[in-house]
């Protein structure tokens, strides 16, 4: 599978989730890079370029996508962990 249909995979999988149509960004300069924008219309998921080459890394934004866009806010550190451990 190639990049961009990886993306579009990724990006279907969190508006299926979330009931929800999404942004998809790809940050090749901070790899690392997992943030949610909820501010506009249509949420913004900016994720490191980190999510090519690391399955978990792209499972991990995926549930932290998910579990933000539900909230309608960003989580927390601790409260991400709990939710990642009851999935």
């Amino acid at each position: 599978m190639d990049d961009s249909e990886f993306l579009n995979r990724l990006q279907s999988k969190i508006e299926r989730l979330t009931g929800k149509a999404i942004s998809l960004v790809i940050d090749e300069s901070e790899v690392n890079k997992l943030d949610v924008d909820l501010d506009s219309a249509i949420p913004r998921v900016m994720l490191g370029a980190a999510v090519f080459q690391y399955p978990g890394f792209a499972r991990m934004c995926t549930e932290y996508a998910v579990a933000s866009i539900r909230e309608g806010r960003g989580m927390g550190t601790l409260e991400f962990h709990m939710i990642l451990v009851r999935n």
